[in-house]
């Protein structure tokens, strides 16, 4: 028996009812997805301008260190007259010099500096105020000698004896290639913030400091790399130090606020990274703000910035920073508020559209039990009980088609039982194959580390143990956990391929940048690195990080291939048709030609603790960016892998 009418008004009903709740449903879940978004966005875009801001600062004050470094070694006016300065003191025992020093530092300045033709003398000021000149940023530039007396400068108030100043005797205790840099700091003469640089004074045979350099250089040499950045009509970066204060915030001077402990904590890492705060010591609520440490190319002396390290931090106050957010949830309202509307009004016009489709459906499926019905039974098909009818009591068109699907179910259950087990079992199968092969490699590699972990922390907990003894075992753990934790990132990066994201890099910058992360491993003692990076290569359009990555798996490969030191090998040339090529070479145990063709497989090792997807990991990492590997090895004498690459 077939029954119209009914469903189209049921349907009608339904929508009406139902479409509200689903609405502010998606409602909800479109603002929370849309917002964590949008704060991924901005927080992502608040860490690359601090990453940025940090770079900028460093280069500021690295550019200062080269410039008074190149000072430092100008021969006629620097050097000549430092080293001519310090012939006063040559026969003299420590007694005699410090009298010296003493009776001249009661003369006249102009007369001060004993020994030196004042001409020479007023030639190297004019020479330093003409060099200081060029950026207008100094207060004071001064040269001395190694006793700390000044030699020149570019400010008459200059004292005379420098040696019990802190950037002197840090500066003079440095070796070649090192400087002081001091905090900033309130100069009440000048009434503005100043910070000091100082490079040591060598000789020509660059055994010993003969003198310094020092700069006294104003703020606005930093303050020219922060207070370009704006965010919006609120957003500004600032310089903090560890110790909470902000030293150039272009908001707010340095005593008016400091960085609580909470946020500094918060900060304070060693590389890039964006967060959402409570409190942004600016008087802004649940902020999104970035920071990143600023990193210096020179080598900083101990006492330099104080002791303490510097971060540039970049916030905008909340109310600008999730307006867009605001506006979305205003946005995404009103749609949804509209489609719940419409959806409701389309009701009655849907519900008739779909009523005459449901009727048809219902003589399709009676024609398929038929056919179905029709088939010879399966031989294997084991029996099955027949299924109750469904109980649905509508009174329309939907108990009618319930109806008619119950007896379509009753013939094909029987049909396709035996297929749908195999089916079953053979998915089982191949999933517990799949998942038994990932744990025994996982497993294999998990026992040894975990034994050696258990077995040092049970020497620890067992007798009293000396603190070498534990400061051993400490340094064990911390190896098998660095272990594990390489194990279980060559099977993440099996499980999660990413995408390359292409930039284009010179062939040196890569290898120098696998160098630089491998040499931080440790482990080198024995071996002899040798490189030859060919010059004027041209560039290569690959993910830097990735193919990285490989060089770096490549490096310590050759390294555990000779545990009895050997040579490394490390160099970059052009290949054929233009190509570039990266070779690794080692002369270490090198490959039996039986597992050549094997090397690349997934889990296939010969190491007791490897995983066996270290160099699959580096092929699929050269391949995903348009190169190839080639490797060549005999037994007993070395392996070369090398790496082919497309010019940019």
């Amino acid at each position: 028996m077939q029954r119209s009418g009914g469903l189209q008004r049921k349907f009608f009903i339904a929508l009406l009812i139902v479409g509200i709740l689903p609405g502010i449903a998606a409602l909800i879940a479109t603002y929370l997805y849309s917002t964590d978004s949008l704060k991924h966005s901005i927080g992502s875009g608040f860490q690359e301008i601090a990453r940025s801001t940090a770079i900028r600062i460093a280069a500021a004050v690295d550019t200062e260190i080269d410039r008074a470094a190149r000072l430092a070694i100008v021969p006629v006016l620097v050097r000549h007259i430092v080293e001519a300065a310090n012939r006063r003191y040559v026969g003299k025992d420590e007694e005699a010099i410090r009298h010296l020093l003493a009776t001249a530092a009661a003369w006249p300045r102009e007369q001060a500096i004993s020994g030196l033709p004042p001409a020479a003398v007023a030639q190297t000021t004019a020479y330093l105020k003409e060099w200081a000149r060029e950026t207008g940023a100094y207060v004071r530039v001064v040269i001395t000698d190694k006793h700390g007396v000044g030699v020149a400068s570019t400010d008459p108030r200059t004292p005379y004896l420098n040696a019990d100043q802190e950037w002197w005797q840090e500066a003079f205790k440095e070796s070649h290639g090192g400087a002081y840099v001091s905090t900033l700091r309130h100069d009440r003469i000048l009434n503005e913030y100043v910070f000091d640089v100082a490079v040591p004074i060598f000789d020509g045979t660059l055994d010993e400091p003969i003198g310094v350099v020092g700069l006294l250089i104003r703020r606005d040499v930093l303050m020219n790399t922060i207070l370009p950045i704006r965010i919006g009509q609120t957003g500004h970066g600032m310089l903090l130090d560890t110790e909470g204060t902000p030293l150039i915030c272009p908001v707010l001077p340095p005593t008016a606020h400091l960085i609580h402990q909470a946020l500094l904590n918060r900060l304070a890492r060693d590389k890039p990274l964006w967060f959402v705060v409570d409190d942004d010591a600016h008087g802004g609520r649940d902020s999104i703000v970035g920071a990143a440490p600023v990193l210096f190319a020179h080598k900083l002396s101990a006492a330099s910035l104080r002791g303490e390290r510097w971060f540039a931090f970049v916030r905008q106050q909340p109310e600008e920073t999730y307006a867009p957010i605001y506006s979305l949830l205003v946005t995404v309202g009103l749609i949804g508020f509209g489609l719940v509307v419409g959806l409701a009004s389309l009701g009655f016009i849907v519900g008739r559209r779909i009523v005459s489709p449901i009727l048809a459906l219902r003589r399709e499926a009676e024609a398929l039990r038929r056919n179905v019905a029709a088939l010879p039974e399966p031989a294997a098909s084991p029996a099955t009980e027949t299924p109750a009818p469904l109980a649905i009591r509508t009174g329309d068109e939907i108990e009618d088609l319930a109806s008619t699907f119950h007896a379509l179910r009753r013939s094909l259950e029987n049909s396709l039982s035996t297929v749908k087990t195999q089916q079953e079992e053979l998915i089982r199968r191949e999933k517990l194959a799949s998942v038994g092969q990932l744990l025994a490699a996982l497993a294999h590699d998990l026992r040894n580390p975990l034994g050696v972990i258990r077995s040092s922390a049970q020497l620890v907990v067992e007798g009293q143990q000396t603190d070498a003894v534990k400061q051993e075992v400490a340094h064990y753990i911390i190896d098998e956990v660095d272990r594990l934790t390489h194990r279980i990132n060559d099977f993440l990066r099996y499980a999660r391929q990413k995408p390359p994201e292409p930039k284009r890099i010179p062939p040196e910058a890569l290898a120098q940048a696998a160098l630089w992360q491998w040499k931080t491993q440790g482990g080198l003692e024995r071996l002899t690195l040798h490189t030859d990076f060919a010059p004027h290569l041209p560039e290569v359009s690959v993910d830097p990080d990735q193919i990285k990555e490989a060089l770096v798996n490549l490096l310590i490969n050759a390294r555990e291939a000779m545990p009895e030191g050997g040579r490394l090998s490390v160099t970059t040339r052009a290949g054929e048709r233009g190509s570039v090529e990266i070779e690794v070479a080692d002369t270490g145990c090198g490959i039996p030609r039986r597992h050549l063709d094997r090397i690349f497989e997934p889990f296939f090792t010969t190491k007791e603790y490897g995983t066996g997807l270290g160099l699959t990991n580096v092929k699929r990492l050269i391949e995903d960016n348009g190169g190839t590997l080639e490797v060549r090895s005999e037994e007993g004498t070395g392996s070369r892998f090398v790496i082919h690459l497309p010019p940019a």
